[in-house]
């Protein structure tokens, strides 16, 4: 009985779902006490996953110069003009309130979030498609954040250097040092681990953002509904439409999940500490209940897409 225990313990500690929805009661359970402890790691375990899951993308396909630009252009208009157009007119017609509206602008323009290329790799995704979309999104936010910001807010309070660090840091050097690993043959010692890497960095990352953003469920639940009804819109709704024309232009499967998930995801770390530095804690919000939803939605995606396999 207690072998049994143990066998089904284990199990579960390997289980994409269960450590994804662990995070989420561990966030809303500890709070920011916990969540403010495992900040720093935040960014370093993002450069762990991409590493990780760039391995299996051979050099041959990171060259492929033609295929790149159809790519990028591809997330550019997932992630920016769908998504964010999405995220615009739902808040324009459910959100009245200033600061919050600043939430939602802030994060129509966000590029896409680093985690789609794990979750890429988790789902039986394509992986390549992923990288470097949202390797692409990152660069046109160079251009789109700016100049969207003073468009909206009339000032141009943003610093293009920090995009620029963050692709160097999320992209670059992961691109890099996956390169060395698969040079050197390294990666097969990883790749028994591979899913345990993944799964429990987004864990940690995952349990990070719910907890900074504790009382937010807790707090004003007109609000929490509103913002609720967008979040689902752009995840399950908006991800659901994507699928469906998928399977219209008949893309392969692994295409389809890469569309899925570039054009359901934003940065919500990145929106909500670009929110604090220009706004208030109040603007952060609409970023902080749309990743407890997103996780979700990558729950039930991975649900999903085994019940068809």
């Amino acid at each position: 009985m207690k072998r049994r225990t143990l066998a089904i313990a284990g199990r579960l500690l390997q289980n994409r779902n269960f450590i994804f929805i662990l995070a989420l009661v561990f966030g809303l359970a500890i709070g920011k006490p916990g969540a403010s402890l495992t900040v720093p790691s935040v960014l370093p375990l993002l450069a762990l996953i991409m590493t990780v899951s760039a391995l299996n993308i051979s050099s041959r396909e990171l060259t492929s110069i033609k295929d790149l630009s159809q790519i990028v252009l591809y997330s550019v208009l997932l992630n920016y003009l769908i998504l964010g157009g999405v995220i615009l007119l739902l808040a324009r017609w459910l959100i009245h309130d200033n600061e919050l509206w600043a939430g939602f602008v802030v994060l129509a323009i966000i590029p896409p979030a680093p985690a789609v290329v794990p979750f890429s790799y988790s789902l039986g995704g394509n992986v390549l498609f992923s990288l470097i979309g949202m390797a692409g999104g990152y660069l046109a936010a160079l251009i789109i954040i700016p100049l969207s910001l003073i468009y909206f807010f009339g000032t141009q309070s943003f610093d293009p250097l920090n995009l620029v660090l963050i692709v160097v840091e999320l992209v670059i050097i992961p691109i890099m040092v996956s390169r060395l690993l698969l040079y050197f043959r390294l990666a097969r010692y990883i790749e028994r681990w591979r899913g345990v890497i993944v799964n429990w960095s987004i864990f940690i990352i995952i349990f990070t953002l719910i907890g900074l953003n504790r009382q937010v469920f807790f707090g004003d639940f007109e609000v929490l509904i509103r913002i609720s009804v967008i979040a689902i819109a752009i995840s399950f709704g908006l991800g659901y439409l994507l699928e469906v024309i998928g399977k219209t232009m008949r893309l392969k499967h692994e295409t389809t999940v890469s569309v899925i998930l570039m054009g359901t995801a934003k940065n919500y770390a990145l929106a909500g500490g670009l929110l604090l530095s220009l706004f208030n804690e109040r603007s952060a919000i609409p970023p902080a209940i749309c990743v407890f939803f997103a996780i979700f939605q990558i729950v039930w995606l991975g649900f999903h897409f085994h019940k068809n396999g």
